[in-house]
């Protein structure tokens, strides 16, 4: 009998788990240390999350969304610990399940919705706690509604991705 293939690729997804979520977290903080402007760039560290708790769910554990999330803290000038916290929350209540869909793009886009929402909800509520005062919701809303709408595109790369490598 032949190992499976999820096993013989473990050491090269943890590889690429570590770089897709560096690269997230690079481009995530991009657009707030390169312009005055608005940072409104997408949560790309949380569509990396996401899309890797449904390819090696034992990837995202809880230290690993503490880490991340702190490191986006850094990166972001957030306050720390608003989005480990949400990552942490939003990941505990919208935890996947293999029978949640998994492989199609529109039931996989609709859960990430709601983890995104609850994310987005928990960081509002922890900054506004964190500076003690109402964070205006403007802005995070903007780059909540950004994230989800490009969700979409990533998922169906990753579910490509999933159906190349299943035919070789």
């Amino acid at each position: 009998m032949r190992p499976s293939v999820e096993r013989n690729n473990g050491g090269a997804d943890l590889v690429l788990f570590v770089v897709t979520m560096l690269v997230a977290l690079v481009l995530h903080a991009l657009p707030s240390r390169l312009g005055g402007g608005p940072d409104l760039a997408p949560a790309f560290p949380l569509i990396a999350l996401f899309i890797w708790s449904v390819r090696q769910p034992w990837f995202i554990s809880p230290p690993v969304l503490l880490l991340v999330g702190v490191i986006q803290d850094l990166l972001a000038g957030a306050p720390m610990g608003v989005w480990a916290l949400s990552f942490l929350v939003a990941f505990s209540v919208m935890r996947l399940r293999e029978a949640d869909g998994a492989g199609e793009v529109g039931p996989l886009a609709l859960r990430f919705a709601l983890t995104a929402g609850a994310a987005f909800g928990v960081a509002w509520g922890a900054g506004s706690f964190a500076i003690g005062a109402p964070v205006a919701p403007g802005p995070l809303i903007t780059e909540a509604v950004l994230t989800i709408l490009l969700f979409p595109i990533f998922a169906w790369l990753f579910a490509r991705r999933k159906e190349r490598s299943t035919f070789s």
